[in-house]
């Protein structure tokens, strides 16, 4: 055999071409994983709710039938809520009921007329407003107000991607992650 031997260290052609392949493929699958993680953030952001817990009222000195006072949920942000644990604390003190909530925050033993909607294991589209609690006897605004200090709510609640956050009416929109929303003994009822 009279085959010539290639000399070490020589670099055949086709060999860089196979090396160049292999780290040009590496690349563009680094990038390919970099651009899906990404758009996977990107779709996050597109539907990331963000629920604001607070109350509005109006006292009205010249016409008392103008006055109002009502507990709200909104979705401020651009994706649904889905509103899966809600909580509702009078001086720390988990409460189950409205009925329960007024009568602990006013001291009266009467039954305060109200309105309300039920906001566990709703669906809160964005930019949709729920009134959760609407005060309809108004002989008792005044109590509510000076004692509104002692109210806290907060709702558990999750995107489609099921990720989850805690607010409260007392932190002025500024939510909480949270690893799951899952209703428990302390949960409103109603």
């Amino acid at each position: 055999m009279t085959g010539e031997k290639s000399p070490r260290g020589k670099i055949h052609p086709e060999m860089l071409v196979g090396v160049s392949a292999v780290v040009i493929g590496l690349c563009a699958l680094g990038v390919s994983m970099y651009e899906t993680s990404l758009m996977r953030e990107e779709q996050r952001a597109a539907v990331m709710p963000i629920l604001e817990l607070g109350r509005s009222f109006n006292v009205s000195a010249g016409d008392p039938s103008k006055n109002r006072f009502a507990l709200l949920a909104q979705n401020v942000g651009i994706g649904p809520a889905r509103v899966l644990d809600f909580k509702v604390m009078v001086d720390g003190k988990p409460q189950q009921t409205w009925d329960a909530t007024m009568r602990a925050l006013t001291g009266s033993d009467e039954r305060i007329s109200h309105s309300m909607s039920v906001i566990n294991g709703r669906t809160i589209p964005p930019d949709k407003t729920v009134r959760i609690f609407e005060l309809k006897n108004m002989d008792f605004l005044e109590d509510v107000l000076e004692e509104g200090g002692r109210l806290e709510f907060e709702a558990c609640y999750c995107s489609i991607f099921d990720e989850c956050w805690t607010t409260k009416n007392t932190t002025f929109g500024v939510s909480q992650e949270a690893a799951s929303c899952s209703p428990n003994d302390t949960s409103f009822k109603e």
